[in-house]
């Protein structure tokens, strides 16, 4: 029987193709849970050969949560050739 890859190794894989790697940013997105996001965005950082500074700080999350600043957030889009979109939902407050 021919041994099976790890999960992470076949995510990176899956994380290669640009469509599928959008589809999983959007999934992951709306999770609603922005940690999961990061989880995700971290990932696809990962596949893709992208160093990302990722901090945990006590002063700004609880202990073990990812942080990422805003403009480090945008940096990293840009060097994964995404950029960031807004859209109006039906939800009105």
């Amino acid at each position: 029987m021919p041994k099976s890859r790890a999960y992470q190794d076949e995510l990176m894989v899956y994380l290669q193709d640009s469509q599928r790697a959008i589809a999983y940013l959007n999934a992951a997105l709306e999770e609603g849970d922005p940690e999961f996001f990061l989880l995700a965005l971290r990932n696809l950082a990962q596949a893709k050969g992208k160093a990302v500074n990722f901090i945990s700080d006590a002063g700004l999350s609880e202990p073990g949560q990812l942080v990422l600043e805003w403009h480090q957030f945008l940096v990293l889009l840009k060097e994964l050739g995404l950029e960031l979109a807004v859209k109006e939902t039906s939800q009105v407050a």
